[in-house]
């Protein structure tokens, strides 16, 4: 047998959250959500596996949206012409 743990790649919610800077409620908020952040119990502990997690935050990037081209507003002059 191996001497590595198969827990290896697992986290405390309260390491993660510190890791990630959030709060451990943000993290808890983020286990509740419908499609939220995936997690594991063994007793009362709470784990997240970090490569799953780091997937889960990488899905939910923001990527700014196309500046779009202002239309030119006619000038009064303009309006009045037609």
């Amino acid at each position: 047998m191996s001497n590595t743990n198969f827990l290896d790649d697992f986290v405390d919610l309260e390491p993660f959250a510190a890791d990630a800077g959030r709060h451990p409620r943000t993290v808890r908020r983020w286990l509740k959500q419908p499609d939220g952040l995936p997690y594991t119990r063994i007793g009362n502990r709470i784990l997240i596996h970090v490569p799953t997690a780091r997937e889960w935050l990488m899905k939910r990037m923001h990527r700014p949206a196309p500046r779009r081209q202002r239309r030119a507003v006619p000038a009064a002059a303009e309006i009045g012409a037609s």
